[in-house]
């Protein structure tokens, strides 16, 4: 995380969900993401689509950081996290999570088994596709940055093997 946050120039605390507990608990199904917590340690916005190279992203920052109001709004407007939408849903994040556990111990294989298993249950939750990817393929992620093309490509090959 750190190269793409200093690539950004950003003064602001980037904090990563490495055991996806915050993306288990929003349902959530692809990254980056991003959230905005206020002084208090409240959520003041769900989960959103995070670009700091996207004007509107950039302008709704700087707004949240010159305007309490903007804070106190977006407060009255925050809503609880939605929750996993049926049984398999639920299997396929504890199955993720699972995996992240192995990997962490040095389980490798054991830890993809998992994910595999997950994806099967929710084929279309790209955290676990990504995460596949990065540790299969650890030089499309972490050493010149992602290659979005890179999985473009793999998405297009896994769907045809199907």
């Amino acid at each position: 995380m750190r190269p793409w946050h200093d690539a950004a120039n950003a003064n602001f605390v980037t904090l990563v969900d490495s055991q996806n507990v915050f993306g288990t608990r929003y349902n959530l199904k692809a990254i980056p993401y991003g959230v905005m917590i206020d002084e208090a340690g409240r959520l003041v916005k769900a989960p959103f689509n995070v670009n700091v190279k996207d004007q509107k992203t950039l302008t709704m920052l700087e707004k949240w950081l010159s305007d309490p109001d903007y804070n106190t709004m977006l407060l009255r407007e925050m809503k609880p996290p939605s929750k996993p939408t049926s049984k398999t849903a639920t299997e396929a994040a504890a199955r993720f999570q699972l995996g992240l556990t192995l990997l962490e111990v040095g389980k490798k294989e054991e830890a993809m088994a998992e994910w595999r298993k997950a994806l099967a249950l929710d084929p279309q939750n790209w955290i676990i596709h990504k995460q596949i990817w990065a540790v299969e393929h650890p030089d499309k992620f972490y050493k010149d940055g992602v290659d979005y093309g890179w999985q473009k490509t793999q998405l297009e090959a896994e769907k045809t093997k199907q």
